[in-house]
């Protein structure tokens, strides 16, 4: 390993004295394929991964995996205490399936979103109040999962919407409309 540089896979291998597909499969928590990896070699490998500092590369395995496992959460302003608290819950509740937030202000989202840097996202605006129908409709075409929470449903609500989900904000309270919006997230996700 150079000095100054980030452990890699391959300093992992090297240090335990195996190969790079074992470090991938103890990593991974896979099995070994056909070949059983020996609670040995499982130990030498973890025992490497301390010593070094290895971190995993989340960009680089989401590329290989085709997914981030991360979800947007875009709000137009965290001095608003609705908008706060919803981006708190999510925070919260999404790494217990498997996904983190990464909160977003303002229009920042859009190009986030259009550049695939997270597999779905949760807004809590409604598109037309700020002009974000475009970035909808291109999301939506692309297959992105999105869910807007809003005070402004329009008819048909709850449901989707311009290739949306919709969750009507009414008075329910900012930990229940996380979970609403969570749900049909994964729903879409996961469909």
């Amino acid at each position: 390993m150079r000095p100054g540089s980030k452990p890699t896979i391959r300093d992992v291998a090297q240090t335990a004295g195996v190969s790079l597909t074992t470090v991938s499969y103890v990593l991974s928590g896979r099995s070994g394929g056909t070949t059983r990896i020996s609670e040995a070699t499982q130990d030498r490998v973890h025992a490497a991964v301390r010593e070094l500092g290895y971190v995993a590369n989340s960009a680089a395995r989401g590329m290989r995996r085709g997914r981030t496992e991360l979800v947007a959460v875009a709000v137009p302003d965290l001095e608003q205490p609705r908008d706060r608290a919803i981006a708190t819950v999510l925070a919260r509740i999404l790494p217990e399936h498997g996904y983190q937030a990464v909160i977003l202000l303002g229009g920042n989202w859009r190009q986030f979103m259009l550049s695939g840097g997270a597999d779905g996202v949760i807004h809590t605006s409604a598109p037309e109040a700020d002009n974000d129908s475009g970035a909808t409709a291109e999301l939506a075409g692309r297959g992105t999962p999105h869910v807007l929470i809003t005070d402004d449903a329009g008819p048909g609500s709850p449901g989707v919407q311009g290739g949306h989900e919709v969750v009507p904000a009414g008075t329910d309270t900012p930990e229940i409309l996380a979970g609403r919006a969570v749900t049909r997230l994964l729903a879409q996700l996961r469909g």
